[in-house]
């Protein structure tokens, strides 16, 4: 039988907007940056998206506004796409 069929998984995209937050938050612990100067590329359809290499890993490119850098920030979907876990991130360019 099927599961409850209301219970959807959300999109790499509807993820990355629920837990715009935290993603912007692991960018500004890390580089000592301010929230309000980092933009997550949600428009974009290249901004975000799932690992190939690893399904259950969101991946999402943030920017920063002031100083014009490019990250990546990974985080591993947990409980169905109701929690993320265990985020990461690097400067890209």
């Amino acid at each position: 039988m099927y599961k409850n069929s209301a219970e959807k998984l959300l999109s790499p995209h509807e993820l990355a907007h629920k837990f715009e937050v935290q993603i912007k938050e692991t960018v500004a612990e890390k580089f000592s940056l301010k929230i309000e100067e980092l933009s997550l590329l949600l428009e974009d359809k290249e901004g975000v998206y799932l690992s190939k290499e690893e399904s259950n890993t969101l991946c999402s490119f943030v920017v920063g506004e002031k100083n014009g850098h490019l990250y990546l920030v990974t985080a591993k979907i947990e409980y169905g796409g109701k929690k993320l876990d265990n985020f990461k991130c690097d400067i890209i360019s």
